[in-house]
């Protein structure tokens, strides 16, 4: 079982993320290329797996929140720019801004569909 949940947990990890760089915004950098999926963890509390972008990409919060604070304090929302715009719309999602928790919603029904199964037996 261990093993079947290790290998579903990365399928629909990298299904995801599949969907998540069709909603990344592209006008700036290479975010489609920063979207990673990680090696499946086990812990006593259960098995996860983590996906997304490194830590040091700081413009992917950016991205992803749709705004960002300048030195003095204020907020610029962003908006979608011509090339995100040209990519048109994915599983009835937009890109640009929560391109990552857009993926996981188009996926939610997914993922606890084949987890249910996995765990059924």
């Amino acid at each position: 079982i261990l093993r079947r949940l290790d290998a579903t947990l990365t399928r629909l990890a990298l299904k995801v993320i599949f969907d998540a760089r069709k909603l990344a915004p592209i006008d700036e950098g290479d975010l489609e290329a920063e979207l990673i999926v990680g090696d499946v963890k086990r812990t006593i509390e259960g098995m996860y797996i983590e996906m997304g972008v490194s830590p040091d990409i700081d413009y992917a919060v950016v991205q992803h929140e749709g705004f960002r604070k300048t030195k003095s304090g204020s907020i610029v929302e962003l908006t979608p720019g011509e090339k995100t715009l040209s990519k048109g719309p994915h599983g009835g999602y937009s890109p640009g801004k929560k391109y990552l928790e857009n993926a996981l919603k188009m996926n939610e029904q997914l993922i606890m569909s084949e987890l249910s199964e996995i765990l059924r037996g």
